[in-house]
Order: C-alpha cells, then sequence, then structure tokens
C-alpha cells in the first residue's frame, strides 16, 4: 500500500478546548470538598460506634 501525506484540512484537530469545557465550576469543588469530608467523619463515627460494640 502507498503511503500518502495528509492534507492540512484532513489533519487531526487543533488540540485548544472548545470554549464550554474550559469553564471552572467552582461550586462542584466545593460540593466535592464537603463529600469528602463527610464521608470521613462518617468514617470516624462508624469506627466509634464500632468500637463502642
Amino acid at each position: 500500500m502507498r503511503k500518502v501525506a495528509l492534507q492540512p484540512s484532513k489533519a487531526r484537530p487543533s488540540i485548544r478546548p472548545a470554549a464550554h469545557f474550559a469553564q471552572e465550576h467552582p461550586m462542584l469543588d466545593i460540593v466535592m470538598l464537603a463529600l469528602g469530608a463527610g464521608f470521613f467523619l462518617a468514617g470516624i463515627g462508624y469506627a466509634y460506634a464500632c468500637e463502642r460494640l
């Protein structure tokens, strides 16, 4: 099979992210931190409850 060079128009698209992917979501960061802290506290509470049994 013969090798063919790609035309510039057929080359892969640029690596720049689209505008809607570049936006930040600070509220999601806060939710994830709250969930992490909640699971951490739930684990401590579970260990404490198991210790008392």
